[in-house]
């Protein structure tokens, strides 16, 4: 039976449980709001310079401003690296509404450009959406006034100016300036500049020993900023510094001149004024273009540089070392002196210089001069000027190989001569501790006899003869070798490298004879007249030639491969009678030095020679 009662007790219950409800609600929505208006008013009133520092830093950014990278010049004061007005394309993410339709609306504009759209849409995504990523380089002027009257079907594409590297030298400095390109991983740490877009460094090179110095300090600009990060206005700009120009000693007409001596050929040049230490000249051949890397060289002409057999990204003149053959002969000459033989001590050549060695059946080894049938009987000058083997092999045995280290070491082989490029490389000069140490054997006598005729374990580079020879003939000099430009040396006191003055003597006699007395070994390079070169050729085996092939003949350079046959060196200096130049010539498989090495020397010598005059008229007609 329906009871009304019932249900009327019932409904009065729920009004009166909704009416405590509301009023609870009530009371805690009006607790919460006195707590929001307390804070509010507590941050308003106490934490409003606080949140108005946000409020900037929301509205305000800050963005690095790259200052332009230092000129390099040469002692001339002609610029050999510089920036050059550069156009180019970039482009705005939040600007564009369909990426791939605006690429290829431009390969359509500029259609010889070829735009990768694939991999410039990574490119793009890499970066902020309103930060602009520049995509097409190196625009010619007709091209970048094509895109600017195009700019109408090209929304978010800008056209914008800049500057980009440029070497006027190209291939002949490419070694020793280097080149600048994008920043690597590896770097990103340490450079600050791997903050900006399309940021580069130095790679190898000058551009790489010097880059903290050429790249500057980076500037900064404070702008306002909407909310989808368009630019407003500037606030603040904090300018950067320039990058610091440098000089070189370099004397880049020189240094074309004996660049275009090895053109066809592998190998370096190196050469020194004598008296300030200033290396003038540093080739090596074969070469590339520096811009190529500035434009983003091309994947194919990359791995054209890297598979090249002839290493062309190589630094020949401080980076390839090589056994320096002959060349050595003078400084295992002057340890010899040092260690009391006389000049006019004589050996006996017959072709050969036997030794004991129980480890054979015969129990005998014979060490080979060059000339087969032997140069009889022969004193130190004659040794020299000939270039006799067996001379060698006699006095290095009374010397010993660590009394030839030491003297090699003194005049610079075995150590880097500028101590400043990244790639440079010390060579090797052997002795008793170094063999044990780095191969763990003991020395052999053997060993001793092809080291004093520059074989062995011996290597150095060009720079490091020029730099030997040059301290043999300035009278015994230590000299500190320049590649950067110093204009206010100090005097400081030179310490001589010399035991006695009078070994110097006897020492440019037998260089001077080697070049200039019939039957020395460069005499066909000779400079008639009165300023003559002098100096040692060398030729440096890349390979043992055995027993049986003596007795068959020896294989003529020419009809061996390329890789196997010798290298060919030249050192020297002139004029003969007062240096004022130290030269060094290799050239990689080129036979031997006195066919390969001594003439490019002669050229070179005959070249400095007529400089020198030029300067010297062009000093008497302008007093």
């Amino acid at each position: 039976m329906f009871d009304k009662k019932k249900y009327i007790s019932k409904s009065e219950n729920t009004d009166t449980n909704i009416s405590r409800r509301t009023l609870l609600l009530s009371i805690g929505v009006s607790g919460v709001f006195a707590l929001m208006t307390s804070r509010l008013a507590y941050l308003q009133l106490y934490r409003h310079k606080d949140y108005k520092s946000l409020s900037d830093e929301n509205r305000i950014t800050h963005r690095l401003i790259q200052p332009s990278r230092g000129v390099i010049f040469d002692t001339q004061g002609k610029a050999i690296a510089k920036n050059i007005e550069s156009y180019h394309a970039s482009i705005i993410l939040e600007e564009v509404a369909d990426i791939n339709k605006a690429l290829a609306s431009l390969n359509q504009v500029l259609p010889e450009k070829k735009i990768d759209i694939n991999k410039t849409i990574k490119k793009i995504k890499k970066s902020k959406k309103f930060v602009p990523v520049q995509i097409i380089d190196n625009l010619s002027w007709d091209e970048f006034a094509k895109l600017n009257s195009n700019l109408y079907q090209l929304k978010g594409v800008f056209p914008a100016m800049g500057y980009k590297r440029f070497y006027p030298q190209k291939e002949s400095h490419a070694h020793l300036l280097g080149y600048i390109s994008d920043i690597s991983k590896e770097e990103y740490k340490d450079n600050p500049f791997s903050k900006l877009n399309n940021a580069k460094s130095g790679k190898i090179g000058i551009e790489k020993s010097l880059d903290k110095e050429l790249r500057g300090r980076l500037g900064s600009k404070s702008i306002e900023i909407n909310a989808f990060g368009r630019e407003i206005r500037e606030l603040k700009r904090i300018e950067g510094e320039v990058g610091q120009n440098i000089q070189l000693t370099i004397d880049s007409d020189v240094q074309n001149f004996c660049f275009d001596l090895l053109k066809g050929l592998s190998g370096s040049v190196s050469v020194m004024d004598i008296n300030t230490g200033n290396y003038i000249a540093l080739a090596s051949a074969p070469s590339f273009d520096p811009n190529k890397f500035s434009d983003g060289i091309s994947s194919s002409d990359w791995q054209d540089l890297i598979n090249n057999k002839y290493k062309p990204l190589i630094n020949k003149s401080i980076s390839s070392f090589y056994p320096p053959g002959s060349t050595i002969k003078p400084l295992v000459a002057l340890a010899a002196l040092e260690k009391g033989i006389s000049p006019n001590e004589t050996f006996s050549c017959s072709g050969k210089h036997e030794v004991e060695d129980t480890s054979l059946e015969s129990g005998i080894k014979n060490f080979h001069c060059w000339k087969k049938d032997g140069h009889g009987d022969v004193n130190m000058n004659e040794a020299i000027k000939v270039s006799c083997d067996v001379y060698f092999y006699h006095i290095a045995r009374r010397v010993g190989i660590d009394k030839i280290a030491e003297v090699c070491r003194r005049f610079g082989l075995g150590n880097e001569v500028f101590d400043l490029f990244y790639e440079e490389q010390s060579g090797i000069v052997p002795d008793k501790k170094w063999k044990q140490a780095t191969l763990g054997k003991k020395w052999l006598i053997g060993e001793t006899l092809v080291s004093a005729i520059g074989q062995s374990y011996f290597l150095s580079t060009s720079s490091q003869l020029t730099l030997a020879f040059a301290q043999i003939v300035n009278g015994g000099k230590k000299i500190k070798p320049n590649i950067i430009y110093e204009d206010d040396k100090k005097d400081v006191k030179i310490p001589t490298l010399l035991a006695a003055q009078s070994h110097l003597k006897i020492l440019m006699k037998a260089l001077d004879d080697a070049t200039n007395e019939s039957g020395g070994t460069s005499y066909r390079s000779r400079i008639l007249g009165d300023k003559k070169m002098a100096g040692k050729t060398g030729t440096s085996q890349v390979r043992v030639i055995s027993e049986k092939e003596r007795e068959d003949g020896i294989i003529k350079n020419k009809d061996l491969p390329w890789n196997k046959r010798d290298h060919g060196l030249y050192v020297g200096y002139g004029p003969s009678d007062k240096p004022k130049y130290a030269v060094s010539v290799i050239v990689e498989h080129g036979g031997s030095g006195s066919r390969s090495a001594a003439p490019i020397a002669s050229k070179i010598f005959k070249f400095l020679f007529r400089k020198k005059m030029d300067i010297k008229r062009s000093i008497i007609i302008n007093v």
